[in-house]
């Protein structure tokens, strides 16, 4: 900057070199040196005058010289407002949705809607007209993007529609398995009921010594005479025989005695000289061996049948053959 002089500023007089020291001792006058500080005192008065003006002089040599520049302020950033985020959401079937809980409205099936989101994770959960099947998914969205949200609902019913169908058909063969467990349940309490029946019929025939068929109303003795017997030796057994009051025995038919072949009974019985065996025989009848018949092979035959509750078959052997043959009797009731 180039020096500046100021006018109102001219040097005071008597002061040269702008100051001076009055010594008493000069040999002035009292007037005279207060004379001097009268003058002195203005000329300083003078001097700091001057100097404001100065600072007056240096502001108007600026603003000669143009504006003051000064360091302008930084300027606050601009912010921009963050891009938003779309979200698709497509559904296979016809569905209601919700965004983060909130209701959305409804969606066709094989449909889409877009909506403006902000960045980030949001909840997107649908559910059929019915609202028996459900899906949700979390997409992750982004600024200025569009993230998809693609809804399969047909998965879940047909899931869902499997496993009633599987819960259905486990009952149906539960409810089955049950029924046909109660029916083995019962048939197995009324064999118990029948074999109790029986056994209390069969100690009372014991007693007895003869049981009643009922399906033929015969009466039957319990037991064989237990002895090898020709045919004629059977036929005197059954007629000499006195029992349960009775003395009406006789030797049965071959027809009668096939009508208590029962091959669904087993009992232990005897065959062939004493060798156990399993005979199938109603009432639970002691047989000892193989049973005479009245019947004859011809008018004038020496042969007659027999059965063997063994094997539940009839047979012919002559009328004198008495190995392993026996006389089981019986009687009508009411004769």
């Amino acid at each position: 900057m180039p020096a500046t002089t100021c006018a109102a500023c001219p040097e005071p007089r008597g002061m040269p070199g702008w100051g001076w020291i009055v010594d008493s001792n000069d040999g002035l006058s009292s007037e005279r040196i207060d004379g001097v500080k009268t003058r002195s005192k203005r000329a300083w008065l003078l001097v700091g005058a001057c100097v404001l003006g100065l600072g007056g002089c240096v502001v108007a040599a600026q603003q000669d010289e143009g504006p003051i520049l000064r360091p302008k302020a930084n300027p606050k950033p601009v912010v921009k407002p963050a891009a938003g985020a779309t979200l698709l959401v497509i559904c296979d079937l016809a569905c209601n949705w919700k965004l983060d809980g909130k209701p959305q409205g409804r969606i066709a099936a094989a449909s889409s809607v877009t909506v403006t989101v902000s960045p980030g994770q949001h909840l997107v959960v649908a559910t059929t007209n019915d609202g028996l099947d459900r899906v949700q998914k979390i997409p992750e969205t982004r600024a200025g993007a569009q993230a998809v949200a693609s809804i399969e609902l047909q998965p879940v019913r047909d899931a869902r529609l499997k496993a009633e169908q599987e819960a259905r058909e486990q009952a149906e063969r539960a409810a089955t398995e049950k029924a046909a467990q109660e029916a083995r349940d019962k048939a197995a309490r009324e064999q118990q009921e029948k074999e109790r029946v029986e056994r209390e019929i069969d100690a009372r025939d014991e007693v007895a010594g003869f049981w009643t068929d009922p399906a033929t109303g015969l009466i039957w003795t319990k037991k064989d005479n237990a002895k090898d017997t020709t045919r004629q030796e059977a036929v005197d057994y059954c007629r000499n025989l006195s029992l349960g009051g009775h003395s009406d025995w006789r030797l049965p038919t071959i027809k009668e005695l096939t009508e208590i072949l029962d091959r669904s009974v087993d009992v232990l019985g005897q065959c062939c000289s004493g060798l156990q065996v399993i005979v199938h025989v109603k009432g639970r009848l002691h047989i000892s061996g193989e049973e005479w018949s009245e019947s004859l092979e011809g008018e004038d035959s020496g042969r007659a049948s027999f059965f063997s509750f063994h094997d539940g078959s009839p047979n012919v052997d002559p009328v004198s053959f008495g190995g392993s043959k026996r006389a089981l009797c019986v009687r009508r009731s009411g004769e």
